[in-house]
Order: structure tokens, then C-alpha cells, then sequence
């Protein structure tokens, strides 16, 4: 039985939608050989873009390995090196003998800097294009020195020839003071902006997979899910999915709203949760970004939202930064990471 708009999978085939320009940069950048960083919440489409991207690349470039380098449980520099060698052994195993002595030349134990160097020594054994895949590299703060290990990556990745690192992580301000504000590995890595989906692309496929199994939803309820969503990928998929399992012919307003409060309740504990783990000046900071509120240290916006003063906004700043709930652009002007914690702020807190 078909099941579309499956958010719980990434999206293959027919199900991968928009994307040309992420699609055409990411593939000319490790044909290139050049490294690549992607990061954004969960559920933005990192992995789906990723994948397919590597299935293509594997396809046309028959001398390429690639090393999947998963960290979500890793939370220390130890555990690092042996999921890391582990990885890199994996993906050569007809040179694995050959691998390890090169790796650890001839001794007893492997040294981090030889371990770091196993994907270069793989790629000459093999004479092929390595591509590392990290996948939630932000955890690499949670590290005890996080800095040392950092400045050691960063050499080895300087000294490379026949490996490319593609980079990822969902903690997106993480991810932008490992790269932006401590900048390591400037210029040696390439950021690729993960936009919202095409709106058009996103309407147009919606439209035609609800026609394809003879049910209907207006393009008025499509553009309010992909308003509400921001273009998020999983939670545009999530209000369809519901929907579609609400009705059996048309998408009445009943159903997109209910299909709305669906999300929300789904939602709703762990937002809850968010919001209780703030002090009330963090929570005063939220509300003034919620209003649009863009210059925090002006005296008058001090006093309304009552935040103390300019040093304590710069405090407050960090800890909604920390907590994943705020980043920052360029010009300092906020932006919610998450749109449907915003959309619930809307409906259900800022009331």
C-alpha cells in the first residue's frame, strides 16, 4: 500500500522534490574535491539532499568510497577515534591488513594523527576519491578539550589530497561557532545554505501525490501547511500526511485545521518543556523577538521587555543561542529555528 508524504524516511525518487540548485552545488563541489558543510535542524532535508547526491556520485565516479561517520552517540575525543577507525576500516576491506599497518606503522597503538590519516592512506592504496560524511558534528563540542581536537582536525584536513570531508549537523548554532565564530577550517571548507523547499515544486507535487490516489486538496490549504512550516520539509510532510489520512475525497477546512492542531499536539510536550526550562528573562527576550523587536539594547526596548540592561541582553542572547531556540544572521537580527515552535507561541502561549 503506497504511504506518501513518509516523514519518517528521507525522501528517494519520487519523493525528492526541488533542491536543483543545493543538488547541482553539492555535486560540483566533491567532484571538485572540496569540502563541503551542511547544517540545520532535524527534519530539514540534510540527509535526503546527501543521499542522493552520493548515490548519483557513486554511480558516474566507480572510484569512490565513501566512509559514513555517524556521531550522534559520540560525546568524547576517545570514542571519536574508535568509531572513526572503525568507519574507515569498514569502508576498505580489501585493504584492511594494509590499512592498519600504514595506519598505526607497525606499532602497538594507533596515535589520533595517524588514525585522522587512515582516509588518505585508504584513498592511495585503493587510488580512489574518499569521501568522509560526518553526521551531527556538532557533538564534537562536548568534548573535553574541544579546541585541541579541532586545531588537529583542521591540520590533517589541510594536508589532504584524495579526500573530500562533507560535514553535518542539526545544532545549528553549534555548528555556526564551530565554523563561523571560532572559524576553524576557514577556508578550507565550503558552506552550503539548506533552503526552504520550493514553494512552487512543494504545492505542485503535493497537489499531483493527492490526485495521484484520487483525494483533493485545495492550493489555499497547501500554501497555509507551507506558511505554517516555513518550507520545512518534515513538518510541510507531517500537516499532508495527516490530512490525507483524515479524508477519504476532499481536504474540508475542518480537516487542514485539525490537521494543524495534530502537529501542534504532537508537538506541544516538548515545547512545553522548552519554555519552562527559560528564566523569566529569557523568556522576556523570546517575547521581544516573538513582537519583531530586532535592537535589544535600545533603552527603550530594556525597559518594556524588562531585561535589565544591554550586558544582561548579550547574556540572554547566548543562553536562547545555547538552547537551540534562537540564531542569529549576519546583521544580529534573530530568526526562530524551529517554525512550528513559533507557530505554537502564536496560537497557544503568546495569547
Amino acid at each position: 500500500m503506497e504511504v506518501p508524504f513518509n516523514f519518517k524516511h528521507t525522501a528517494i525518487g519520487i519523493d525528492f522534490i526541488g533542491r536543483e540548485i543545493e543538488c547541482n552545488t553539492l555535486s560540483n563541489l566533491l567532484r571538485q574535491r572540496q569540502n563541503v558543510l551542511i547544517y540545520g535542524p532535524d527534519g530539514v532535508g540534510k540527509k535526503s539532499l546527501i543521499n542522493k547526491i552520493l548515490i548519483d556520485f557513486q554511480k558516474s565516479s566507480l572510484g569512490t568510497i565513501v566512509c559514513n561517520v555517524n556521531l550522534h552517540n559520540v560525546r568524547c575525543e576517545e570514542d571519536f577515534y574508535r568509531v572513526y577507525e572503525e568507519k574507515i576500516k569498514l569502508s576498505g576491506l580489501n585493504t584492511f591488513q594494509d590499512l592498519y599497518r600504514m595506519s598505526n606503522g607497525g606499532e602497538g597503538d594507533n596515535t589520533p594523527e595517524h588514525i585522522l590519516s587512515m582516509p588518505e592512506s585508504l584513498a592511495s592504496m585503493q587510488d580512489a576519491q574518499v569521501i568522509v560524511y560526518f553526521e551531527e558534528f556538532n557533538n564534537v563540542l562536548h568534548f573535553d578539550d574541544p579546541d585541541t581536537f579541532l586545531k588537529r582536525l583542521e591540520k590533517v584536513w589541510g594536508g589532504k589530497t584524495n579526500v573530500t570531508y562533507l560535514v553535518t549537523g542539526s545544532k545549528t548554532n553549534a555548528m555556526k561557532y564551530i565554523f563561523e565564530e571560532k572559524k576553524y577550517f576557514y577556508g578550507q571548507i565550503e558552506n552550503l545554505p539548506l533552503l526552504p523547499l520550493n514553494e512552487k515544486a512543494a504545492s505542485d507535487y503535493i497537489i499531483r501525490t493527492f490526485l495521484r490516489v484520487g483525494r483533493v486538496i485545495d492550493k489555499e490549504h497547501v500554501k497555509l501547511f507551507y506558511d505554517i512550516s516555513g518550507g520545512h520539509p518534515y513538518y510541510l510532510w507531517l500537516l499532508c500526511s495527516f490530512s490525507f489520512n483524515m479524508t477519504k475525497g476532499y481536504v474540508t477546512p475542518d480537516i487542514r485545521d485539525e490537521a494543524i492542531a495534530s502537529v501542534l499536539s504532537l508537538r506541544e510536550s516538548y515545547f512545553k518543556g522548552l519554555v519552562d526550562s527559560l528564566s523569566n528573562f529569557q523568556l522576556s527576550l523570546l517575547r521581544a523577538i516573538f513582537d519583531g523587536v530586532t535592537k535589544f539594547s535600545n533603552k527603550e526596548v530594556i525597559e518594556r521587555y524588562s531585561l535589565n540592561s544591554s550586558a544582561n541582553v548579550f547574556r540572554l542572547k547566548e543562553a536562547l543561542k545555547k538552547k537551540e531556540i534562537i540564531y542569529f544572521d549576519d546583521k544580529d537580527e534573530p530568526y526562530f529555528i524551529d517554525p512550528i515552535f513559533k507557530y505554537w507561541l502564536s496560537k497557544v502561549y503568546f495569547v
